[in-house]
């Protein structure tokens, strides 16, 4: 068996974020990734979860990572397209409130993002996300299959 270059493993809770941990999601950021990030490779996200087609850890989750990067390494304000009301007649645009956040992470925080201030050579921070409902959630034998079928 051998290590494919491929593919890598980040875990992002959602109860990170229905908790608005936003300083903790960022701190439990891979290196690797934000390496990748930085240098402007494309990371794709592949989520699937039991619930519904596009689970919180991706739709606030993974947004915010987006949001903070733009601000912290590129200097420039994301523009989410990120809903707060589950009212469809009144949405809440998240950029605010996002914004809040930012500023609010601990100085450790914006310090482990700065590490990386050197290594960027992109203008856009190229994270993508691949997501829809599965019949395996928490399948494990399942995951494992395809992940020993990958390598």
């Amino acid at each position: 068996m051998f290590w494919n270059e491929d593919y890598r493993f980040i875990r992002i809770q959602s109860t990170v974020c229905e908790q608005k941990l936003w300083d903790r999601l960022i701190q439990e950021l891979d290196y690797d990734f934000l390496m990748n990030l930085a240098l402007g490779h494309k990371c794709v996200v592949y989520d699937f979860g039991a619930r519904k087609p596009v689970p919180r850890a991706v739709y606030q989750g993974l947004e915010f990572v987006k949001y903070v990067l733009n601000c912290r390494w590129l200097d420039q304000e994301y523009i989410t397209n990120v809903n707060r009301s589950k009212n469809q007649e009144r949405k809440n645009n998240c950029n605010d409130y996002f914004n809040k956040c930012y500023l609010n992470l601990e100085d450790r925080t914006k310090k482990k993002l700065d590490y990386f201030s050197p290594y960027v050579i992109t203008k856009e921070i190229k994270l993508e996300c691949v997501t829809d409902c599965t019949q395996h959630d928490n399948d494990k034998e399942f995951y494992r299959e395809i992940l020993r079928r990958a390598g």
